[in-house]
C-alpha cells in the first residue's frame, strides 16, 4: 500500500537546543514581544484563564484599594483582560486596559464584545503610554506584570509613566512576585502536563548578578515533538527594594505589602506567581 504523500509529512518541530549551561545567554532583550500568545494561554492557563482566581484576586484588591464605580481604571499590562472585565461586571463604567500583546489584546477585545461590556484596550509600550489629557483615579499592575525589561531604570520608568497618566490624589496597586521568597525557594526543574497530549519543562537560574529569574520553558507535543523551547527572565524585588523604587518614581508607600498565594486549577507549577505581595502607593504632589 502507498501512503500518500501529505499523510508522511510531519509539521515541523519547533528551535530547540539540548543542555544548556547558560540559560541567561539565550534571553531576548524583548522576549514578552515572543511568548504572550496562544501557547502562553495554555502553560499559564491554571492561573490566567482561572476564573475563580481571578474573582478573589479582585475582591482583596478592592479590600486593599475601594474604589467607586465611576473611578476612572487603568489596569496597565491587561493580557487577555481577565481583571479589566471582572471590574467591568463588577459594574465599573471607566476601565481602560493597555498591553504589548497584540494577540492578548485581541482575545480581551473579544470577550470583551460577547459580554456586552465597555472596556475599552490598547496597545502600548508599558514605558511610553498613549495617554496625554485623561487622567486614571488608580492604577493596577497585577499578575506579576512587572519587572520584564533588561535594564532595572526602564522598570521605574514604567512607575513613572503611571505616576504621569494619574490624577493628583491617584493611586497605583502593584502585585509583583515575593523576590525574597523566590530566591530562595524556586524550583530549578519542573514539569506539568497543559493538556492531555502536551506537556511544559522548565529550568530556572538565577541571574549572574542575582536580581533575575531566568526560566528556560519547553513545550511539548505528544505526537509531534517540542513545539516551543522559549527564555524569559523577570527581575526580582522584595519588600525593601519595591518600596524604594515606588519612593524614586515619585509615589508615598501607603501601607506594607500585603501577601497573596495563588491558586492553580492543575495544582502543579506555579512559578513566580507562588507568593506575591500587594503594594499600594499614592501619587505624591510633584
Amino acid at each position: 500500500m502507498t501512503i500518500p504523500l501529505q499523510s508522511r509529512r510531519k509539521k515541523p518541530r519547533a528551535p530547540s537546543s539540548g543542555p544548556l549551561t547558560d540559560l541567561e545567554a539565550r534571553v531576548s532583550p524583548r522576549w514578552w514581544d515572543e511568548i504572550f500568545d496562544e501557547l502562553y494561554l495554555k502553560t499559564d492557563g491554571d492561573v490566567v484563564e482561572n476564573a475563580e482566581l481571578t474573582r478573589r484576586e479582585i475582591d482583596l484588591f478592592l479590600e486593599l484599594l475601594p474604589l467607586a464605580r465611576d473611578a476612572k481604571v487603568l489596569d496597565l499590562c491587561c493580557g487577555q483582560g481577565r481583571h479589566s472585565l471582572e471590574l467591568a461586571k463588577r459594574g465599573f463604567a471607566n476601565v481602560a486596559g493597555i498591553d504589548r500583546s497584540a494577540f492578548l489584546l485581541q482575545q480581551a477585545r473579544l470577550r470583551a464584545q460577547a459580554a456586552g461590556l465597555p472596556v475599552r484596550f490598547h496597545q502600548a509600550d508599558a514605558r511610553a503610554l498613549p495617554v496625554d489629557d485623561e487622567r486614571f483615579d488608580a492604577a493596577l499592575v497585577l499578575g506579576n506584570s512587572f519587572g520584564y525589561f533588561e535594564r532595572a531604570s526602564d522598570d521605574e520608568l514604567m512607575l513613572r509613566e503611571i505616576y504621569r497618566t494619574l490624577c493628583a490624589s491617584g493611586k497605583v496597586l502593584l502585585d509583583v512576585s515575593d523576590g525574597a521568597h523566590v530566591r530562595k525557594h524556586f524550583e530549578p526543574r519542573s514539569w506539568e502536563w497543559i493538556a492531555e497530549d502536551m506537556f511544559t519543562c522548565r529550568e530556572r537560574a538565577l541571574s549572574a548578578a542575582g536580581d533575575q529569574l531566568i526560566t528556560r520553558e519547553m513545550t511539548t507535543h505528544v505526537e509531534r515533538g517540542v513545539v516551543a523551547d522559549r527564555f524569559y527572565a523577570e527581575r526580582l524585588y522584595d519588600r525593601l527594594e519595591m518600596e524604594a523604587l515606588l519612593t524614586r518614581s515619585g509615589f508615598a508607600v501607603l501601607q506594607g505589602p500585603a501577601q497573596f498565594a495563588s491558586t492553580s486549577t492543575r495544582n502543579q507549577d506555579l512559578g513566580m506567581m507562588a507568593q506575591r505581595l500587594i503594594f499600594i502607593a499614592q501619587k505624591r504632589p510633584g
